[in-house]
């Protein structure tokens, strides 16, 4: 059989300005434009015959068990025929399997039916009509469709679905434009929407990323920068603007599919402590994701404020910010500080009144990496309420000295983070690894695994 090399397109950021539309009950959106890159779509050694058949065991599928002739009449076990049909026409061998599980539920059906198994992966198996009975043959199947969607990327412009164009799918009830030829390419295997909504929701089951909250991630071959928070996207618009809020090291370059996944919220493009002149007269002080507004220019000028440092904004701007307790001439550092009791050693950061204990340097030094350390008497600490232990920040990668389990903050809490197989899927750094104590850890009520 001919094996043919691709061309691999690159993703514009085009992809940016795609809408798209929601899926029954989920978090997540599927955006029928784009369902995968080329990249991923070519990622032939994503997979080892090892991990595939150690996937079909996981997941209970009968073909773990099951040996079948390949093209060749060749007998091997079914995790060697989709690895070689992989490796021959250098398909993900995750397409193979996702669209096994999508045409006949072959990953989650332990004991798969003759009919199954001859119609694995619907190859020449048109809605319209009978399978072709030369096709009808396990091995045959996975050869067959893994060498056909070679065949979409090798000549796109011979198929009927091509990147940029626009399609009426299902009798006009969805128009169709692929931004990539992976995607272009799932069509002409299954040209409705319903398969390729299920093809994509199989695929987030087994392959896709949830990332936690607060992590940073960047797409291949793009620049830009987004948060992952409140389950979406936001982007941030500077370099100088992340840096004022974030670790650079924590950024986790992920696919343009992943990042699709969530809908795109509102910017962050202000440094943090910015101060911002709202159109109606109001002047605020951005702190992380909460405004503070500072009551009147009495109060402005005793913080020790510059007024040509109002940066003015629209009303627009406002959108995806919370509006925190005003500053006042009561306000006690607005911007925060960090007091250490000269008589116990114990740090504290202190806010609008408020003291929260650091219960590790570990966390005063991830948190606040470039405050100084002011020694107060306990007297003066005692004129502060006392609020909760301040915990590290979403996306921090930390571990216990007494413990090798290494968990990731998110939303506040510690999600342990399951196995290596996990950490090395996520993209996380070892060395962005904080070691600390149990009672640091305590701090974090413990959250789902990360798996």
């Amino acid at each position: 059989m001919i094996r043919f090399l691709a061309t691999i397109c690159g993703v514009t950021i085009v992809l940016m300005t795609i809408v798209p539309q929601p899926v029954h009950a989920s978090d997540f959106f599927f955006n029928p434009h784009f369902i995968m890159t080329d990249e991923e779509m070519t990622d032939h050694t994503s997979m080892s015959i090892a991990s595939i058949q150690r996937f079909l065991e996981e997941h209970g599928s009968g073909l773990a068990r099951r040996s079948f002739s390949d093209y060749l009449g060749v007998t091997k076990p079914a995790s060697e025929i989709i690895w070689q049909a992989a490796v021959e026409s250098q398909i993900n061998p995750k397409v193979i399997l996702a669209t096994l599980q999508k045409e006949q539920s072959l990953i989650g059906d332990p004991n798969p039916t003759q009919r199954q198994l001859d119609r694995a992966m619907g190859y020449r198996c048109p809605d319209s009509g009978s399978c072709n009975v030369s096709t009808l043959d396990f091995g045959k199947q996975v050869d067959g469709a893994t060498w056909q969607f070679r065949q979409y990327l090798d000549r796109p412009q011979d198929w009927f679905f091509k990147v940029g164009e626009t399609y009426d799918v299902d009798g006009g009830s969805y128009f169709i434009k692929p931004v990539t030829t992976a995607t272009a390419g799932l069509y002409n295997y299954t040209p409705h929407y319903s398969g390729n909504l299920r093809f994509w929701n199989i695929w987030q089951d087994y392959f896709g990323k949830n990332f936690p909250e607060g992590s940073l991630v960047k797409a291949h071959n793009n620049p830009g920068v987004w948060l992952v928070q409140y389950g979406t996207r936001r982007l941030i618009t500077s370099w100088g603007v992340l840096v004022s809020r974030f670790d650079p090291d924590r950024i986790l370059t992920v696919s343009q599919t992943d990042l699709e996944k969530y809908t795109v919220g509102p910017s962050i493009k202000f440094h943090n402590f910015s101060l911002l002149g709202a159109p109606d007269g109001k002047v605020y002080l951005l702190v992380n994701d909460e405004l503070r507004h500072i009551t009147s220019p009495e109060v402005f000028r005793s913080i020790g404020f510059n007024p040509e440092e109002i940066e003015p904004i629209e009303e627009t701007d406002l959108i995806g910010f919370r509006f925190g307790s005003d500053i006042t001439v009561d306000s006690t550092y607005p911007t925060g500080a960090l007091l250490q009791n000269n008589k116990t050693g114990g740090v504290y950061f202190v806010e609008n009144g408020v003291k929260q204990p650091i219960v590790a340097r570990e966390i005063m030094t991830a948190r606040f990496p470039d405050r100084l350390l002011t020694q107060v008497s306990p007297d003066i600490l005692d004129q502060y309420d006392s609020g909760v232990p301040v915990s590290f920040a979403d996306g921090e990668l930390v571990k216990s000295t007494a413990d090798s389990k290494i968990y990731v903050i998110a939303d506040g809490f510690k999600r342990w983070i399951k196995t290596e197989e996990a950490f090395a899927k996520f993209g996380y750094k070892w060395d962005n690894v904080v070691v600390t104590s149990d009672q640091a850890l305590a701090v974090h009520p413990l959250g789902e695994e990360v798996i």
